[in-house]
């Protein structure tokens, strides 16, 4: 439990500064896109995080997190992919 909560205040950090404060390259997106889709939607329809209170995107997140077995860099930019499409900065999938 200790460690998900650890996880979920590292995807809170990392959302307020996407990529050590810049905007996500366009590899960066590419490589996020793809775990988003590939990880994300393997097992389930994409959801749309604005339809969730951040805590609960928060909870959601390192729950899947570790059940997708994604590595600590992997979270990171999914955080930060995911963040940058409800600021509006880029198009989700759906």
């Amino acid at each position: 439990m200790k460690s998900a909560a650890l996880l979920v205040l590292a995807l809170v950090l990392l959302r307020s500064s996407p990529s050590q404060g810049g905007e996500l390259s366009p590899v960066q997106i590419k490589d996020a896109r793809k775990l988003y889709v590939g990880k994300c939607a393997k097992c389930h329809k994409l959801h749309d995080p604005a339809g969730y209170a951040e805590e609960k995107w928060d909870e959601w997140m390192a729950k899947m997190t570790k059940k997708s077995k994604l590595k600590p860099e992997q979270a990171e930019l999914l955080a930060s992919y995911i963040a940058a499409g409800k600021a509006g900065k880029l198009q989700l999938p759906k």
